[in-house]
């Protein structure tokens, strides 16, 4: 799929946040940007490449999952809706994925990175139609209490950086957070399949 002349920025974003953790190619930095200009890098399956690289698994790449451990990878930027109302990270593409979903954030106000692992069962309280969204507060700060009412809190699946985001097995308890009972309920799932 070719990326839009609008998102070209933002896609260079998420690249050059995990360009560093990519096998290396010796390509000269003035050729990366020139090909990353052109929309010539596939900047999500890159994303992968980095992901199966850190997290030492191998990249199967199939429609449900992209690793080996049923995990699936996801790029997401933040962006306006309802009117400028709303500011959040949608994560779409995620009903037919079997596993977790190892998500990077990118919120471009305060041009700072968030990483998820989102175990599969948090996305059985959404509707099949709906997409995933990580609320934002306009200022581009995360709203991780919200006064809004939700069911999950996908804040809780924050973890610290790329590294922890790639090796965090998906029903391995993340230190950020207490699992909720419905992530227990995976965990131990999990064990038994």
């Amino acid at each position: 799929m070719a990326t839009k002349s609008d998102n070209l920025e933002l896609q260079k974003s998420h690249f050059h946040n995990f360009a560093e953790h990519l096998i290396d190619l010796n390509l000269c930095h003035k050729t990366v940007e020139h090909l990353l200009d052109l929309s010539l890098v596939e900047v999500s399956t890159a994303f992968e490449l980095a992901i199966a690289k850190v997290a030492d698994i191998e990249l199967v790449s199939k429609d449900q999952y992209d690793f080996s451990d049923k995990s699936d990878a996801k790029l997401s930027t933040v962006r306006t809706c309802s009117h400028g109302k709303t500011y959040s990270a949608p994560i779409s593409g995620w009903q037919n994925k079997i596993g977790a979903l190892r998500v990077q954030v990118f919120e471009r106000k305060q041009n700072n990175f968030y990483y998820f692992v989102i175990p599969r069962s948090v996305r059985y309280t959404y509707s099949e139609r709906s997409t995933l969204e990580i609320p934002f507060h306009l200022d581009g700060t995360p709203a991780r209490e919200s006064n809004r009412r939700r069911m999950v809190n996908l804040w809780d699946y924050e973890v610290g950086s790329f590294h922890a985001m790639a090796r965090l097995q998906p029903g391995e308890p993340n230190n950020n957070y207490i699992p909720t009972m419905m992530y227990q309920h995976e965990l131990a799932l999990s064990q038994t399949n």
